[in-house]
């Protein structure tokens, strides 16, 4: 089913030209985040989930976007989920390595700006899907999972495990960057537990995790 994308913003937006070694991508971002922080504290004050994380561009997505471009021909022809994706610059990055992607998030609103970035960078064919870690309602496996700064509320550590757990396919990947959160070592053992082994690839200044079931 394709997506269909509205231009109906809830913010004010503005858009910045983000290089990523090849590649060059136009992105859709809130132009004030105070706008969009006095919105939720006003419509739902006391409900984290949405908190608007999505709207900024983070330094672990801008890692991860650029191991995937060093790393395309890993990504060509492959299934790919992107777990909590907000802009989305990593699924726009593996979309085009040439993977069929699939790009999701919680966060109802969302929904249109990453589907405005995927426009913007003729990549239409990504598919959406809101999703809670918590009752994952997604159809099918994916090769590659891609996750990037998703440990800032230790309570989704063990839905987020299980979700990687469930998506991933044998032999499959999961990538993980992370800037040094405090729940990453308590993350890092969950998956341990759960019959994952790893390897650090650091990037600068940020951990990326790369995730295989033993």
């Amino acid at each position: 089913m394709k997506n269909s994308v509205s231009d109906d913003l809830l913010f004010s937006s503005s858009e910045e030209l983000v290089t990523v070694g090849e590649f060059s991508f136009k992105l859709c971002l809130v132009r004030n985040l105070d706008e969009a922080l006095d919105h939720y504290v006003k419509v739902s004050p006391n409900d984290t989930d949405c908190i608007p994380y999505f709207t900024r561009l983070w330094e672990s997505a801008k890692a991860l976007a650029k191991y995937i471009v060093e790393h395309s021909d890993l990504f060509s022809g492959k299934r790919v989920l992107e777990l909590g994706c907000g802009l989305g610059l990593p699924s726009l990055c593996a979309a085009r390595c040439g993977a069929q992607v699939t790009a999701s998030d919680f966060h109802p609103d969302n929904r249109a700006f990453f589907l405005r970035n995927a426009k913007l960078n003729g990549l239409p064919e990504i598919n959406y899907h809101i999703m809670d870690w918590r009752q994952p309602d997604l159809a099918g496996s994916f090769d590659i999972l891609l996750g990037s700064d998703l440990i800032y509320e230790k309570e989704m550590l063990s839905p987020l495990t299980s979700c990687i757990k469930q998506y991933l396919a044998p032999g499959g990947i999961f990538l993980y960057a992370d800037p040094g959160r405090a729940a990453l070592q308590e993350f890092t053992s969950a998956l341990e537990k759960a019959n994952f082994t790893w390897e650090l690839i650091p990037i600068e200044n940020i951990y990326l995790l790369a995730w295989k079931l033993s």
